[in-house]
């Protein structure tokens, strides 16, 4: 594994899930309810998956030889469609809360998760292509 993914992995991935894990911590030594559905109701891991996205597209675009387009453009376009759905649908519910509108957090956690797990194999490419 290159130094570059291995960087990324302990900064861009690791320490970007860091305030989810303390937050569950918090919430364990309080004694409150601790699940999965309790910890991405409110979107917090599409924040971090914007991030992971952005970051990856910008190691992609800071390649100065350009070795594999093909790859370069599918792998750095599906982080950036991931990048746009994922940081509207936050707002969506960002906007939602602040209207006290009724949400579906079963949606939001499935989605959240799908979109985290897309945006980490397509931000993962974007590494690996521009480390290759």
């Amino acid at each position: 594994m290159s130094l570059r993914v291995i960087r990324w992995l302990i900064f861009n991935v690791a320490l970007a899930v860091v305030p989810l894990v303390v937050s569950g911590l918090i919430r364990a030594t309080r004694g409150q309810a601790l699940s999965l559905y309790i910890m991405l109701a409110n979107g917090e891991l599409l924040l971090i998956t914007v991030c992971m996205a952005g970051a990856a597209i910008g190691e992609l675009l800071g390649i100065k030889e350009r070795r594999y387009p093909k790859l370069e453009l599918i792998a750095g376009g599906t982080c950036v469609v991931i990048l746009v759905v994922t940081a509207i649908f936050f707002a969506d519910i960002s906007s939602a809360h602040t209207s006290s509108q009724q949400i579906d957090f079963a949606v939001i956690k499935w989605t959240s998760l799908v979109l985290y797990t897309s945006g980490f194999i397509a931000s993962l490419s974007c590494i690996v292509i521009a480390e290759i």
